[in-house]
């Protein structure tokens, strides 16, 4: 009795092709990168980019910033990988991401309380201190991987401002079912996470009436009028004033030479100019872009004019 494999899927982000990475190299004559995909394959996070491209896996193990690897110095490479410019800029758009998500939440507060105060209202009305709205605030991460910057804003609210926090609901959108169980695990102490099997590039994938939308680590794979299609699709999402928080990198001599020749990851690299411009294609008018500390992302807060 025969079994069908399960299917492959086909993720934008798994740019690998070779079955083997030393045979490709072989066939190609560069002999000389051998020993250097031999130690970089004890180090958890090269291992896992080589194998899988830029998975969510990848992504997580440099936002953790937990050095681990097989060996010792398998653990000790991985120190030292997580301290490479590209690394550190891949944690810096998380910080960002965390941060802009926050003030996203708290815009919407303040829009909800200014729509349902009169102008001519005392100071001690209470509806200048009260929550405006019961409607839950809506936060989208697409696709979620292991959607730990959710997580942490989730952890934080709960903390630091729980009558808010309760006001929050949270979305995870993936189509792998690994990263959406995995996310599912981390976030089971907050009831307050869903998260939905689909692909973000699908015509219906996206659910109307978010406030709040963030996509990292997604667009370098796409081509340019397939961002453009998938950010006119978080925009049609985004309720009247929402915020869209997404970013792009810029290209690192060394990580993109790594990443090319020993892990086959191919990345779509943007100026801030570029990034800009796409964003304005879609039907961003208001959009703010910064540069990180390292100079290699540019982070971009694209909103909704009402």
């Amino acid at each position: 009795m025969s079994s069908m494999s399960e299917p492959t899927l086909q993720l934008p982000n798994r740019t690998r092709r070779s079955e083997s990475i030393p045979r490709r190299l072989v066939a190609e004559g560069k002999y000389h990168l051998l020993p250097v995909y031999a130690l970089l394959t004890t180090s958890d996070l090269a291992r896992e980019g080589i194998r899988n491209s830029g998975s969510f896996r990848f992504a997580d193990h440099i936002y953790r910033n937990e050095p681990s690897g097989r060996y010792g110095v398998g653990r000790v490479l991985d120190r030292v990988l997580l301290k490479l410019r590209g690394a550190r800029s891949m944690r810096s758009r998380f910080f960002h991401s965390c941060i802009e998500i926050r003030g996203g939440i708290r815009n919407v507060v303040e829009a909800r309380l200014a729509a349902d105060t009169p102008e001519s209202a005392p100071i001690s009305d209470p509806r200048r201190s009260g929550a405006a709205s019961t409607e839950p605030i809506v936060v989208m991460s697409v696709p979620c991987g292991i959607a730990r910057d959710l997580f942490e804003v989730a952890e934080l609210l709960q903390a630091m401002e729980p009558e808010l926090y309760e006001q929050v609901g949270f979305i995870g959108i993936d189509l792998d079912p690994e990263a959406l169980e995995l996310s599912r695990r981390l976030t089971e102490v907050h009831p307050t996470f869903e998260f939905r099997c689909a692909d973000a590039l699908g015509a219906e994938s996206l659910p109307k009436g978010a406030d709040v939308i963030v996509s990292l680590g997604f667009g370098e794979f796409l081509s340019d009028q397939q961002l453009v299609d998938f950010y006119r699709r978080c925009r049609a999402s985004l309720n009247g004033g929402g915020r869209f928080i997404t970013s792009a990198m810029n290209r690192d001599r060394i990580s993109d030479y790594l990443a090319r020749e020993l892990a086959e990851l191919h990345t779509n690299y943007r100026s801030t100019e570029r990034l800009t411009e796409l964003l304005e294609s879609a039907g961003f008018t208001k959009i703010r872009t910064s540069r990180d500390k390292i100079g290699l992302q540019t982070l971009a807060v694209a909103e909704k004019v009402s």
